[in-house]
């Protein structure tokens, strides 16, 4: 793989090892770069200095996998070497970094991505949104010392949504892919080495979300004034429960969503994988966050669907390597995902496993 470092205009290359971090769970995609200092110069010819706040670009093979800012820079030399180290990160680093501020702080009647230009004008990120979003905020609040991304992710908790760099300098609100991956991950072909987790810690019994509601001519009194939505997860064999304070206004109805999208995540996140695969491309489709792969692997009990929730490239000497970070599908879902997801699962359960001997009893969701 070629990877270059565009800087005003001029690429460097060469790498002593490079590191590239992607994921549907973080805003900005990262990058670690150590380079010699004579990669793109004629002999004799002092390193072109780079500094940290300018504006670059990260390529593989030609494609942007980054739009953002060096962040850190840091030259060394011994007897033997001579080596710079470049870090930086996607633009939308800015709104993890930076307060949120805007006018006075609130808006009426906006939807999530009316908000989220708002907030990011300021830093000259686009904001493009790949799904439907919801139904618009009766009343949003920034909450005092919050950051662009705190204010947010809170946001999005309520409507369900991803927040991600989209590689180009721009915030993506997006759900789940159903895009699949490039190739599937199959013990004894493809994975080098693979590990799973599985967790009870943070999963409850039951999930009881609370807010308040805005009252009208129709609605008020008691109905507005203590607004619940609740709902089990049927796994979980003890009493475990959790009340959840709404991030915004709602009804029963959307309080109940909330819930099951917490209980959703929670329980998808307490199950997950990490492989790691030869190479960063499968016939020159690079393996990137939010689609979806097939894991096979008897040794995790694991033969269905995974969502790549993230993708770090890195190379050094002993060559390049894909570290992908996989969780159940249904981790990001909303309610409708919710009913495909069980959908699948009975196809899963009618068609049975590729081998005899595979159960996955951990992977299993239950209401």
């Amino acid at each position: 793989m070629t990877v270059e470092l565009r800087v005003n205009g001029n690429y460097f290359g060469g790498w002593q090892s490079d590191k590239i971090d992607r994921g549907i769970e973080q805003m900005a995609g990262t990058f670690d770069l150590s380079v010699t200092d004579r990669w793109n110069t004629n002999e004799g010819q002092q390193v072109m200095q780079i500094k940290p706040g300018q504006a670059c670009e990260v390529l593989v093979n030609g494609a942007v996998v980054i739009t953002g800012y060096v962040d850190d820079t840091g030259p060394r030399y011994d007897k033997q070497t001579h080596s710079i180290s470049v870090t930086g990160r996607d633009c939308t680093a800015d709104l993890v970094d930076c307060s949120a501020i805007y006018k006075s702080g609130h808006w009426s009647k906006k939807k999530l991505e009316d908000i989220a230009a708002d907030l990011c004008a300021p830093f000259g990120i686009r904001v493009i949104t790949n799904t439907d979003t919801g139904e618009a905020f009766g009343s949003f609040s920034i909450q005092e010392g919050e950051s662009v991304f705190e204010t947010l992710e809170r946001a999005a908790r309520m409507r369900a949504v991803l927040l991600m760099s989209d590689g180009q300098g721009n915030l993506l609100i997006t759900r789940a892919g159903t895009v699949r991956a490039p190739a599937g991950l199959t013990e004894g072909d493809n994975i080098l080495t693979a590990e799973a987790r599985f967790s009870w810690k943070d999963r409850f019994s039951d999930y009881i979300v609370k807010g308040q509601a805005q009252g009208d001519d129709e609605n008020y009194g008691e109905t507005v004034a203590q607004p619940s939505g609740s709902i089990k997860d049927g796994a979980i064999t003890r009493y475990r429960p959790l009340i959840i304070m709404a991030e915004d206004q709602g009804s029963n109805a959307t309080l109940k969503q909330r819930a099951e999208w917490e209980r959703n995540v929670r329980a998808g996140r307490s199950a997950h994988a990490t492989v790691t695969v030869h190479g960063w491309d499968v016939g020159g489709q690079l393996w990137v966050p939010n689609e979806i792969t097939h894991l096979y692997s008897p040794w995790l009990y694991a033969d269905l669907d995974m969502l790549i929730v993230s993708v770090g490239y890195s190379e050094d000497d002993s060559g390049s390597v894909t570290t992908l970070q996989l969780a159940l599908p249904h981790a990001f879902d909303t309610i409708e995902g919710v009913k495909q997801t069980r959908l699948d699962k009975k196809m899963r359960k009618k068609q049975g496993s590729k081998e005899k001997g595979i159960t996955q009893p951990e992977w299993e969701f239950q209401e």
